[in-house]
C-alpha cells in the first residue's frame, strides 16, 4: 500500500516526502545523476586540458585601489548594470503588461484587437531584431531630447550624478539604456498582459455576477474581488517571466551598454580568460535567478497560508 502511494505520488501537488520514504526509484535517479556529473567532470578536464587559475579572474571581481579601499571590479559593475536595466525593464513590463492585460480581459470582437495586435507583434518578433530597431530608431528621433538629459544630468551637483549614474546609467549611457529598457520592457510586457488576461478570465464568472449584483462598478469588481483571486494563479507565470526579463538584458551587450555580458566580453579580451570567466558570468546571472523564484515561492506559500486561515473550520 505504500509503495503504491509513493508510485502515486504526483510533484508539486502530493506532500513532501521524508528520507524513510524514498523507494528504489529515488536511487537510482541520484546514482544517476552523481554518475553523469562525475562523467561530465571527467571528460571536460580530460579534454580541455585547461590550467584553472581563478586568482587571476579575482580582480576583476572586487579589488583594491591605491589607497587601500575596495571597489567594484568590471564583472561587479556589469551585475550593478545587469540589476538597473532588469529593474527598470521588469517595471516597465509589469505597468504595460498588467494594463493591457486588465484591459483586454474578456473582451471579444473589435474591442480585443488593439492588445491582440501588440501582443502578437511583440511576442513574434525577436528581441534582438526589436533592440535594434528601438535602438536606431530612437536614435535618429530624439537625440537632441537625448542630449538635452544628458546636459540636466551633467549639471547637477556630484552627490546628484552619482545617483543617476547608480539608478539609471553612467554618463554617456542615457540612449542605450533607454532603448534596452523600452525594448525589453514592452517586448516581455507582452507577455504579463497574457499572464494577466488569461489569469483574470479564469476566475469564475459568477464572482463577476456576484460583484455586480453588489452594485460594485468594473474597477470595483477588479479591485476587490477579481484581481485578489486571479493574483494566486499569476504568480508562478509572473515568476517565470521574471526571470527572463533579468536574463533577456545580456542582449543589451549588442548596443554596448556596459551590463553583465559586455562587461565579461571585454575581461575576456583583456585576459584571455574563458572557462573561469564564463563560469562566474553564469553564477551571478543564476544567483540574480534564484533570487526571484525564491521570492515566487514565498508568495506562492503566503497565498496558501492566508486561503487555508479564511476557510470556515
Amino acid at each position: 500500500m505504500a509503495e503504491q502511494t509513493q508510485l502515486n505520488r504526483i510533484p508539486g501537488h502530493s506532500g513532501a516526502r521524508g528520507w524513510r520514504q524514498l523507494n528504489s526509484w529515488d536511487a537510482v535517479l541520484a546514482l544517476t545523476a552523481v554518475f553523469l556529473a562525475v562523467a561530465f567532470c571527467w571528460r571536460s578536464a580530460s579534454v580541455t586540458r585547461h590550467a584553472w587559475d581563478w586568482s587571476a579572474l579575482w580582480p576583476y571581481v572586487v579589488s583594491r585601489d591605491a589607497s587601500g579601499a575596495w571597489r567594484a571590479g568590471m564583472l561587479l559593475q556589469g551585475l550593478f548594470g545587469t540589476l538597473r536595466l532588469g529593474f527598470w525593464s521588469l517595471l516597465v513590463a509589469l505597468v504595460s503588461g498588467g494594463i493591457v492585460g486588465a484591459l483586454s480581459a474578456r473582451q471579444r470582437g473589435l474591442a480585443a484587437w488593439p492588445a491582440a495586435l501588440y501582443i502578437t507583434v511583440l511576442r513574434n518578433t525577436p528581441p534582438l531584431v526589436l533592440l535594434f530597431l528601438v535602438y536606431f530608431f530612437a536614435g535618429s528621433f530624439f537625440t537632441e531630447p537625448f542630449l538635452r538629459l544628458e546636459d540636466a544630468v551633467a549639471s547637477l551637483p556630484a552627490w546628484g550624478r552619482s545617483l543617476v549614474a547608480a539608478l539609471f546609467a553612467p554618463p554617456g549611457q542615457t540612449d542605450r539604456m533607454a532603448a534596452a529598457v523600452l525594448t525589453l520592457g514592452l517586448y516581455s510586457g507582452a507577455y504579463v498582459a497574457e499572464i494577466v488576461r488569461g489569469a483574470l478570465e479564469a476566475v469564475d464568472s459568477t464572482q463577476w455576477d456576484a460583484s455586480a449584483s453588489l452594485g460594485m462598478n468594473g474597477w470595483q469588481q477588479l479591485r476587490w474581488i477579481i484581481a485578489p483571486q486571479a493574483f494566486r494563479v499569476m504568480v508562478p507565470p509572473l515568476t517565470g517571466q521574471c526571470i527572463s526579463v533579468f536574463k533577456e538584458t545580456a542582449l543589451a551587450s549588442a548596443i554596448s551598454l556596459p551590463e553583465l555580458t559586455f562587461q565579461s566580453l571585454e575581461v575576456m579580451a583583456v585576459s584571455r580568460m574563458t572557462f573561469e570567466l564564463w563560469l562566474v558570468t553564469a553564477a551571478m546571472y543564476l544567483g540574480v535567478s534564484c533570487f526571484w523564484a525564491f521570492l515566487g515561492r514565498r508568495l506562492e506559500r503566503r497565498g496558501a497560508r492566508l486561503r487555508a486561515s479564511s476557510r470556515p473550520q
